[in-house]
């Protein structure tokens, strides 16, 4: 064999075996591929990606420093003003201070009441007994209500009576001052054994991937429907606050005609209520 035949022989030996390395079907042992993480299908607990998909995504946790409001009814912006922390002491006469920061709020209180809410410190989206937030959708007829969507994520104590809720006004105007007339919508994420909505339990319903308990019952003459998760959770992301107002039209709690004024989310401790605290919270209107 002469030597330009060997050359070729080795050069194609050399080229046919690093074709077969790259297709994979070397004759040695390949290395183990690297791992990898997939995505998940939905956004990781306590946080948004809006890349996801998630139309509220939570804001990071910041400082917990800021305005602390003990007044009855004092309340005081946050985030810009997007929002309103409100103390809401509505019910008791137990001291109750808020501390209200660009992402949430935390509670100090010692309430003994075992009769009912001796408050309602929460935070605010739309107009609300005058005070209104910047940009807010709201007040909104519900035939352009869009979709509205909230995330929201908690730290609760271990003692005490409470929930967790949300609070969703409905009016047959666009109110921004005085009490609303046409229903009252809340959510309840949480609650201690003790403590229940009014009225009485009638249906159950699924949504936002979720199952919940529909109680009904009325309240100084106005309608309250209130949806109980059955499986208590501190987070939810992207839960579908206009989905749940839909299906209280269709049971005839709400009327088509009316307008959304306000959601709130927040706590009603009966007993105690220090470090009932909202680490983090959003909402918006078609993504916005």
């Amino acid at each position: 064999m002469g030597d330009a035949q060997r050359v070729r022989r080795v050069i194609a030996v050399l080229l046919t075996g690093l074709a077969l390395t790259l297709a994979g079907c070397s004759t040695g042992d390949a290395p183990a591929p690297a791992e990898t993480t997939s995505p998940s299908a939905s956004p990781p607990v306590g946080t948004g990606d809006p890349a996801r998909g998630v139309l509220a995504p939570l804001p990071p946790e910041g400082s917990r420093e800021g305005p602390r409001i003990c007044g009855r009814t004092q309340s005081v912006p946050v985030a810009g003003g997007r929002y309103e922390v409100q103390n809401n002491a509505w019910g008791a006469d137990t001291p109750q201070c808020t501390t209200a920061f660009d992402t949430g709020f935390s509670i100090e209180a010692r309430h003994d009441k075992d009769s009912g809410p001796a408050a309602y410190p929460s935070i605010v989206v739309g107009c609300n007994y005058g005070t209104c937030t910047r940009d807010a959708p709201f007040p909104r007829p519900l035939a352009d209500l869009g979709d509205v969507r909230s995330s929201w994520e908690v730290t609760v104590p271990r003692r005490g009576d409470f929930n967790v809720a949300y609070d969703v006004w409905l009016d047959p105007t666009p109110r921004r001052d005085g009490a609303n007339t046409g229903a009252e919508l809340m959510i309840w994420l949480d609650r201690t054994d003790r403590v229940q909505p009014i009225g009485a339990e009638r249906a159950t319903v699924e949504i936002g991937a979720a199952r919940w308990a529909v109680w009904t019952g009325e309240n100084q003459g106005t309608p309250v429907i209130s949806y109980v998760r059955e499986e208590p959770t501190d987070t939810v992301i992207d839960l579908p606050i206009s989905d749940f107002v839909g299906d209280a039209t269709r049971r005839g709690v709400v009327e088509p005609g009316w307008w959304l004024t306000n959601v709130q989310a927040g706590f009603e401790p009966w007993i105690g209520g220090a470090g009932l605290t909202t680490d983090a919270f959003s909402l918006t209107r078609n993504g916005v």
